[in-house]
């Protein structure tokens, strides 16, 4: 787990919210001042929920992701190791067709591959159609693992699973991005609100 990671980012996340209080405690107007320090809360706590969320869910994902890599290839080698593709490989210039073949070779549903459960089951056909989505537009990255000029069951999971953990942590990252946006724009609110001087009121009387 990336615990220094979250850990960084929570202190990040109090200096700013420290910093965020101080300019509206300079805010005279109560009701602006309390609205903004509140929102300043409720926006500290939804960013480190973000932040923390979205980097275990990569890590769990990406232990998944194993888990199921392994699975697959493990039920690929018991019930289809007498495939040249499966057993030996085939020549790089036939990655696309080997997609396809392996396609026809995976289980179409989780419970042959020795798992079970409807929400697994919804998972796995969405994950399958979208993996061969990926791996199709990205023969290139399976023929870099190729060995000795052969692509196999095992390489092209292999690719999918690096591509898989890379999408992961592009989404991580742009979560990041959006969230560190929202901070420094909601700081700058703060910064015009508690730079604002009070409007004078001009008095006047007369007398009889």
């Amino acid at each position: 787990m990336p615990v220094m990671t979250i850990i960084v980012g929570t202190v990040i996340g109090i200096i700013w919210l420290v910093i965020c209080c101080r300019l509206t405690g300079k805010i005279r107007i109560k009701s602006t001042k309390v609205t903004l320090t509140v929102i300043a809360v409720i926006l500290f706590i939804l960013s480190v929920a973000d932040f923390a969320g979205t980097r275990i869910g990569a890590v769990i994902g990406s232990q998944a992701l194993e888990k199921s890599g392994a699975l697959l290839d493990e039920y690929l080698k018991t019930n289809h190791g007498n495939v040249q593709l499966v057993r030996s490989g085939v020549p790089v210039s036939d990655v696309s067709e080997a997609i396809n073949d392996l396609e026809a070779l995976l289980p179409r549903k989780i419970s042959e591959a020795g798992l079970s459960g409807i929400i697994l089951e919804s998972l796995y056909k969405t994950a399958l159609t979208k993996g061969f989505n990926i791996i199709r537009a990205k023969t290139d990255l399976i023929v870099s693992y190729a060995e000795d000029g052969k692509v196999t069951s095992s390489t092209i999971i292999t690719a999918l699973k690096s591509e898989i953990n890379a999408l992961m942590q592009r989404i991580v990252f742009y979560c990041t991005i959006v969230t560190a946006g929202i901070l420094a724009m909601y700081f700058f609110i703060c910064l015009v609100f508690a730079s604002k001087k009070p409007k004078m009121v001009n008095s006047s009387g007369g007398g009889m």
